[in-house]
């Protein structure tokens, strides 16, 4: 797995917060997405912000943002029900340009954190991984996404 290091600034968000297992709150959240995008004629990265470490934190409290990238100065539309703004943390993170084409999103965080990272030199730190969706896969089950996990330098 090719992974490197990168600075980010903090950015602002924009979507939808569900609580629940992953495997069923990340499509309501993007069909919710979809459909404020659509209406709204909303452009932006697309991603999504897991909250919890699904080996200690119990299937139905994992939490889960579905949102899109907007400009600082982005302000809600009228008709937005249930959305939100939120900024994603500026930081140190990880980052995994990795393809799906099974359908099986867990296996490249898996492996980023059960072979990448134990001998990265580099240690989980305090926030939200997420996950930046380079093409959008829905017809054809090929996807390009870029993943971050937030580190520290191994002391």
């Amino acid at each position: 797995m090719n992974v490197e290091i990168q600075q980010r600034e903090a950015s602002k968000i924009a979507g939808f917060h569900l609580v629940g297992p992953w495997e069923v709150t990340a499509p309501e959240g993007f069909a919710k997405l979809v459909a404020w995008t659509t209406k709204h004629q909303l452009i932006g990265p697309w991603m999504a912000v897991y909250h919890g470490n699904p080996q200690v934190v119990p299937a139905q409290q994992l939490e889960i943002q579905t949102v899109i990238g907007v400009p600082t100065d982005f302000e809600l539309p009228e008709e937005s029900e249930g959305v939100s703004l939120d900024e994603l943390a500026a930081g140190t993170y990880a980052r995994a340009l990795v393809h799906v084409s099974d359908g099986d999103f867990a296996k490249p965080w898996i492996a980023l954190f059960s072979e990448w990272l134990p001998d990265s030199g580099y240690t989980l730190a305090e926030g939200p991984c997420f996950d930046n969706y380079l093409n959008d896969g829905s017809q054809s089950g090929e996807w390009d996404i870029e993943l971050y996990i937030p580190v520290n330098k191994a002391e």
